[in-house]
């Protein structure tokens, strides 16, 4: 049995999944697709605090992976790819995590999030000061 990821589940990680937690979180979101849920509900379903969470559904959200509605003062989510190929990409990693989850989590950890690498690099950027400064 091959540890290899498919290359799509590879891509997919790389570019929308940066810890277990939001790994996690998505997964439920699929398996309970026509459900919506509250950030405080899926922290109290996965044992995580709702900030995280909020975190978490911010991010999937903003990614095309879920979407948002106001509920009086709360945001509900459900899951909802942008589009049939990303759904069949997120079933694939599914499968992949249900199989090889050794393999899905090194390679999640193996592979800095974009925007850490951004940041790493925005700290070492020279900026031009203006004539006054």
């Amino acid at each position: 049995m091959s540890s290899a990821l498919p290359e799509r589940v590879q891509r997919f990680l790389g570019a929308h999944i940066s810890s277990i937690e939001q790994l996690e979180v998505l997964l439920l979101m699929r398996r309970t697709a026509e459900r919506e849920w509250s950030a405080a509900a899926m922290a109290r379903e996965i044992g995580s605090s709702m900030m995280s969470i909020q975190d978490r559904f911010g991010g999937l959200a903003s990614r095309g992976l879920l979407v948002a509605r106001e509920d009086g003062e709360d945001i509900l989510y459900r899951y909802a790819p942008a589009d049939d190929d990303t759904r069949r990409t997120i079933d694939d990693l599914a499968q992949a995590y249900k199989e090889r989850r050794l393999s899905v989590i090194n390679h999640i950890y193996a592979t800095p999030a974009p925007s850490d690498i951004q940041s790493f690099s925005d700290a070492f950027l020279i900026t031009k000061k203006g004539k006054g400064g």
